[in-house]
């Protein structure tokens, strides 16, 4: 019930159709649509999501739709409403003062929740995470943000970020953010690795070489 609601969303008007799909008393088709956002063509993964044609209008995945233009979705059960919001977790993560100044009290510029939160508060605002994964520990991920959750009371203990959000150079970090506490070989990884301390949090920047580019960022509390 939950995939379908959150599948959903009026469309509009087609004129050719394929095979019969029906639902409860609704008699839909199964469209073969293709979408493309700002140019960039994305594929729908009919193991999870279909596209449909009820009476000459599409209705197209919801999710899917608005997760790439950047929006989150959260679907209410007790009160059947779909939320839709706006957040700057599409974005790309911007490195300045302001970012170091805002680490030392354990957030990241722009997102609200940081070292500490409650996984239940995330979860709330936020919604179904969009994957779970593993890196060295488990992690849940809305866009690029892959958040780590500890305790018995399930806080955030660390944050990563991965993908085009957090996409610098080498250079390009340390001009933003300064000579890094440590540079050097990875301990953990194939690569290069910056650090930077941060009131009690330290900054972790994974890089393919000393001269290359950034593919994952760990922000978390010194131990």
């Amino acid at each position: 019930m939950k995939k379908f609601v959150l599948g959903l969303i009026c469309g509009i008007g087609l004129t050719a159709t394929t095979s019969v799909y029906a639902i409860d008393t609704i008699q839909a088709y199964l469209f073969p649509a293709k979408f493309v956002f700002n140019g960039v063509n994305k594929v729908v993964e009919a193991s999870e999501y279909v596209v449909l044609n009820h009476q000459g209008h599409a209705y197209v995945p919801i999710r899917f739709v608005a997760e790439n233009m950047g929006a989150l979705v959260n679907y209410k059960e007790d009160t059947k409403t779909i939320q839709i919001s706006d957040a700057p977790l599409s974005k790309k993560l911007q490195l300045n003062a302001d970012f170091l100044s805002t680490a030392t009290e354990g957030k990241l510029l722009g997102i609200e929740f940081g070292i500490g939160s409650a996984k239940e508060d995330v979860f709330q605002k936020w919604g179904e995470p969009h994957r779970m994964g593993k890196r060295q520990v488990g992690f849940y991920a809305w866009f690029d943000y892959n958040y780590f959750f500890s305790g018995p009371n399930e806080t955030v203990g660390a944050i990563g970020v991965s993908g085009e959000t957090v996409r610098y150079s080498v250079e390009e970090v340390k001009k933003a953010l300064g000579q890094p506490k440590y540079e050097g070989l990875s301990m953990i990884e194939a690569g290069w690795e910056m650090s930077y301390k941060v009131g009690e949090y330290v900054l972790f920047f994974s890089a393919d070489r000393k001269d290359g580019n950034v593919h994952y960022m760990t922000f978390k509390k010194i131990e």
